[in-house]
């Protein structure tokens, strides 16, 4: 409860200091506060129905001294995680940051700094132009990006519809990014140096037993499960084109990634890296219908790997349709292949919701979404779940 009042007591004080940065325009704070609240109508035996709600503070300080140069801070507070950690599926139903997440990030000691980059852009002419960017970034503002299915805060929730979930994205660590835009054509590189959590079973001395025989104290010792983290580095590389049609702006991406070896494959015997190629596009259909579309695939011979191939896609309705042009509405379908000899034999994800704007700071979603993962051995699992998330924007 005290980190959600200190979140709306930020929200009320951080317009104060904008306003008083307003006067010299190389300076901007932005920040959103996001309240969700997430029912699970939940259809696996021995699970009860749960209901979560989760706040968030996020803020943004940006810093561009000339046209050139360019810097960022990026924090985020949340109370709460939602329904992420105590409903089974192998999806998210909120994509977002949470308490956990923001804590001890990525195995380390930082906490609530999300970003914090400097970046330097050469311009050669009109339409060409070198973006170089280094320091703490999150890999999914540059790899995957999309239009209409790219934000949890202001679009889908359920993580499949934010970024594919099989390129294994890192975010809020070290690394650099090289941006080449030519006319309608861009590159990116990017490489970062990050962590991944893994758990396994250590015998682990647990407490005492009193032997009267020997009047000694004996110890006891039992099979725990800890955790630790490995460091690894990761590439990734994006060619796009932006294509200007009768019907309206489309943005279509080919990406590929892959790792060091640092993750260990499902025999036990080695280590393997992860890699794969994506696909992310958007498409307006009209002033009002726009279409997006993902696809990925994903080596699946490290034991980390759940899914080795998913195709997804939806609409975006446009609030235009019935004279509210900040109004949207967004529908999502996906399917995941799971991987060989994963638990999971695929997942199939459904997810609807409509958002309204409420003032020129604030808008409030409704959303429902239909999660499902089929088994190999153990009974599937299925579930519906109904959420509200309200914004507020300074």
């Amino acid at each position: 409860m005290k980190k959600v009042l200190l979140a709306v007591l930020l929200v009320f004080l951080t317009p104060i200091v904008v306003s008083a940065y307003d006067l010299n325009e190389k300076f901007l704070i932005e920040g959103t506060l996001t309240g969700v609240y997430q029912y699970g109508d939940i259809d696996i035996e021995g699970t009860d129905d749960k209901d979560r709600g989760v706040a968030v503070l996020d803020l943004g300080v940006n810093f561009h001294p000339t046209d050139k140069d360019e810097f960022q801070i990026t924090l985020s507070y949340a109370a709460g995680n939602g329904l992420n950690t105590v409903v089974p599926f192998s999806l998210a139903p909120y994509a977002d940051d949470l308490e956990d997440d923001l804590k001890d990030i990525n195995g380390g000691k930082r906490d609530y700094l999300l970003e914090a980059w400097y970046k330097h852009t050469f311009t050669f002419t009109k339409d060409a132009s070198l973006g170089i960017t280094g320091g703490i970034i999150d890999a999914t503002g540059y790899i995957d990006d999309n239009n209409f299915a790219n934000d949890e805060v202001a679009q889908f929730m359920n993580d499949i519809f934010v970024n594919n979930i099989l390129a294994t994205l890192p975010s809020y660590d070290i690394g650099g990014v090289v941006e080449l835009d030519i006319s309608n054509f861009s590159i990116r590189g990017l490489i970062m140096g990050s962590k991944t959590g893994y758990t396994y079973m250590a015998r682990e001395q647990i407490g005492e037993v009193y032997c009267k025989e020997h009047d000694i104290w004996k110890p006891v010792f039992a099979d725990v499960e800890k955790e630790e983290y490995r460091s690894y580095n990761y590439y990734a590389l994006q060619v796009g084109y932006k294509v200007d049609t009768p019907m309206g702006e489309g943005n279509y991406r080919l990406y590929g990634f892959t790792t060091n070896k640092k993750f260990q494959n499902r025999d036990g015997t080695g280590e393997k890296n992860l890699k794969g190629l994506g696909i992310s596009a958007d498409q307006k259909l009209s002033e009002i219908i726009g279409a997006f579309a993902r696809f990925g695939w994903q080596d699946d011979k490290a034991a980390t790997v759940v899914h080795d191939a998913v195709y997804s896609g939806g609409l975006n309705i446009n609030g235009k349709l019935w004279g509210r042009d900040n109004d949207e509405i967004g529908l999502g379908y996906a399917y995941l292949n799971g991987a060989d000899k994963a638990e999971i034999d695929n997942t199939n994800a459904i997810e609807a919701y409509a958002k309204f704007k409420i003032s020129e700071f604030s808008d409030v979603t409704f959303d429902v979404q239909y999660i499902k993962d089929d088994m190999r051995q153990e009974k599937d699992k299925d579930g519906v779940i109904y959420g509200a998330r309200l914004n507020a924007y300074f």
